[in-house]
């Protein structure tokens, strides 16, 4: 049976990062360097292929400048959403590696 996993890059647990989408604050459940899993909230109706903007907000490093993005939805499950990053932005992939750093190394990893 085919694996159905469409994430090539590791994924790592999202907690400590929100993601603002159209003015409200959603919960990133896990993310790697390719997309995010988002929680559902039940307001928003999301599709398939649907693209949305965001900003990516991490509370490890308030000091960082909330990172804009834009995503493709992927996958759609009843209380998550998954979407893949479009040419993501430098600050972008700053906050998503500086995030999977201090999970992986703790508070503020070497380089920094």
């Amino acid at each position: 049976m085919a694996h159905r996993d469409r994430r090539y890059d590791d994924r790592h647990p999202g907690t400590g990062l929100r993601a603002r989408i159209a003015g409200r604050e959603v919960e990133v459940l896990d993310v790697s360097i390719g997309g995010m899993k988002l929680a559902r909230d039940e307001e928003t109706a999301y599709q398939i292929q649907n693209r949305i903007s965001f900003e990516l907000v991490s509370t490890h490093w308030p000091d960082m400048a909330a990172a804009p993005g834009r995503a493709v939805v992927r996958a759609v499950g009843r209380d998550w959403v998954a979407v893949q990053f479009l040419s993501p932005t430098y600050n972008l992939m700053k906050c998503v590696s500086r995030h999977v750093g201090t999970l992986l190394w703790g508070h503020r990893p070497y380089g920094y």
